[in-house]
């Protein structure tokens, strides 16, 4: 199984779970990005701090 991810600010987290689910046909993983890697983390659709990472799998290294 390939693993989609996808960075996203509150904007556009949206787009984040329609494209996660549209490429993998299963239900997205959505999780909070901690406050240390939230500044240094751009959203993939804009430049802003991304606050979310939604995926096709669930990460044990993002709370």
């Amino acid at each position: 199984m390939e693993i989609v991810k996808k960075k996203a600010c509150g904007t556009h987290i949206y787009r984040a779970l329609d494209e996660v689910t549209a490429e993998t046909a299963a239900f997205p993983n959505m999780e909070a990005i901690n406050n240390n890697e939230e500044l240094s983390t751009p959203c993939d659709y804009c430049q802003q701090a991304a606050i979310y990472v939604v995926s096709n799998i669930h990460s044990p290294t993002i709370s």
